[in-house]
């Protein structure tokens, strides 16, 4: 059992890595091998909307996300983990999203893992974040877990946050509780979007 922790955070040891970290280690101690990709490490192309991904299901992008790609695939479970930049995502965090655009094709290859999801905001954001992960789960047809989240400021200050540090192990426990549970999701159903774009470009 696999879990991956992608980070989007460009503070090294900030507190969206720290829960991060929580979450990660609390997975391990409930049986699962994991990993983490920090972004900032990572010199990754937002998408040029070339479309090449729709007739392989291959980004043609030759960079770090090549990488992302084959541990995300690998993996049963991912975990992001993002601070709430302007009550969204970090951008980093958000090109990657978007690349990912090219594992729909040709069919939906992330369908039936878990996600799970960590937001740190300043002050305001959480629940916005959340809900833009909570439609690309579905829309993957991924299964997820009750997002972790936290405020904090300071580096570190997330330590603090009791309810922070809960949630991000209770996140982890229910990932590999999911993935223990072995679901699938249907394979006859797909979505309108991806039915129309693989049959306009003849897949």
């Amino acid at each position: 059992m696999k879990i991956v922790g992608i980070n989007g955070s460009s503070r090294k040891g900030g507190n969206t890595e720290i829960l991060l970290d929580v979450a990660l280690d609390e997975a391990k101690k409930n049986g699962a091998s994991t990993s983490k990709i920090s972004l900032r490490d990572k010199t990754i192309a937002p998408c040029d909307g070339c479309m090449g991904c729709t007739q392989t299901g291959t980004c043609l992008i030759n960079d770090d996300m090549q990488d992302i790609y084959s541990a995300m695939l690998e993996s049963e479970g991912i975990i992001w983990a993002t601070p709430v930049y302007f009550y969204s995502m970090s951008g980093q965090t958000k090109t990657v999203m978007d690349r990912t655009y090219a594992l729909t094709f040709p069919k939906l290859q992330l369908a039936s893992k878990v996600g799970g999801l960590i937001v740190v905001a300043g002050g305001k954001g959480c629940m916005n974040t959340a809900n833009v992960f909570h439609m690309y789960f579905s829309s993957n047809h991924m299964f997820f877990a009750e997002f972790a989240s936290g405020y904090a400021g300071e580096r570190g200050e997330i330590k603090k946050n009791g309810y922070a540090l809960q949630s991000a192990k209770e996140m982890a426990r229910q990932v590999v509780a999911l993935i223990q549970s072995h679901l699938t999701y249907p394979q006859e159903f797909d979505t309108p979007l991806h039915r129309f774009i693989r049959n306009k470009y003849a897949l």
